[in-house]
């Protein structure tokens, strides 16, 4: 038998032979969810893992809209998957609580986060709420990631204002969609499902894939709230 301290360097030294063996992408995320991980939030390590392979897969220059960033913890997944590229992630969020959460300045985490995680370069901070940029907005999206206020009307009011920007096959990814959550809930029974190709789930987050060619179906109910 070894001593301890051998016991323990042939097990660290197994585990990255075993690391070795692994795909360069998941040695890249085991690497970043250890440094995302400790950070304030909500996000599972499942849908983490998502997010990150979801924008890694996305093509050069693409574009990634995250609304609600809260301290960084989906922010610095989604910007792990731009690093070494030109992909870009605009973090859109007041950093001061929000409409369901208690009021608390939340800024000053989410910078540190994100210099911590070395991704700070691929971020584009926008501290406004998500409707008053919507009505500014002209860049085209190609991941869509919606967290922010969990009210019905609210999460509705961030998904028409920024579907539109989302180019044909781009994906767009809702968190929350459980019974905890019943306004985001009621909007993706209600709405969001109608307009989407693919449907998926992983954990808490409901995703889909804009259609190449799309036209607005409205569930039933819907269309007062969406003004339509």
């Amino acid at each position: 038998m070894g001593t301890p301290l051998a016991t323990r360097v042939r097990s660290k030294l197994s585990r990255i032979a075993r690391d070795l063996t692994l795909p360069a992408h998941e040695r890249k995320w085991r690497r970043i969810w250890s440094r995302v991980e400790p950070i304030q939030g909500w996000l599972s390590v499942g849908e983490g893992k998502w997010l990150f392979e979801t924008a890694r897969l996305l093509p050069p220059g693409a574009n990634i809209v995250e609304i609600g960033s809260f301290q960084g913890r989906s922010t610095c997944c989604l910007a792990a998957a731009c690093r070494g590229n030109d992909k870009r992630v605009f973090a859109i969020d007041t950093f001061d609580g929000g409409s369901d959460l208690p009021m608390c300045n939340s800024f000053a985490a989410f910078s540190e986060n994100l210099k911590r995680c070395g991704v700070e370069s691929y971020v584009e901070p926008i501290k406004c709420r998500s409707t008053q940029v919507a009505k500014t907005w002209n860049t085209p999206i190609h991941l869509l990631f919606i967290d922010g206020s969990h009210l019905y009307e609210e999460v509705v009011a961030d998904f028409v204002g920024f579907f539109p920007h989302v180019i044909g096959g781009g994906m767009v990814a809702f968190h929350d969609v459980d019974e905890t959550k019943p306004g985001v809930l009621k909007a993706w029974n209600e709405f969001f499902m109608n307009q989407f190709m693919g449907i998926g789930y992983c954990d808490r987050l409901g995703y889909g894939r804009k259609p190449e060619n799309h036209s607005p179906r409205l569930g039933d109910g819907s269309s007062k709230q969406l003004g339509a």
